[in-house]
């Protein structure tokens, strides 16, 4: 059983993964990463937002390491860092998306 410490700790943690994703332009481009790797390009192209604006949503997601990055050439790819941000993304998929 944890103690009240490391128990506060645990909910600090899931409240700040959660507060990432509940802006609905996150989860969406969180959704998309979970179907493989993207470009800023790609990512504008299947949400309608403006490159501008998915590379701040970008930004924030690799901040907060939600993201990692690959660069191929000129491109950055971005992806998901894997752990409890695709497990979530893997339980939210089954509740809403199935």
């Amino acid at each position: 059983m944890m103690d009240m410490t490391e128990l506060e700790e645990k909910v600090l943690d899931a409240s700040r993964l959660l507060e990432m994703m509940a802006h609905h332009q996150r989860l969406r481009i969180l959704c998309l990463l979970m179907e493989g790797e993207r470009s800023v390009l790609s990512l504008a192209a299947a949400t309608g937002l403006t490159q501008p604006a998915i590379s701040h949503h970008l930004k924030k997601l690799r901040d907060a390491d939600f993201v990692k990055t690959r660069r191929d050439a000129q491109t950055i790819y971005y992806s998901l860092q894997g752990g409890e941000v695709e497990a979530v993304l893997r339980t939210l998929h089954g509740l809403y998306c199935a």
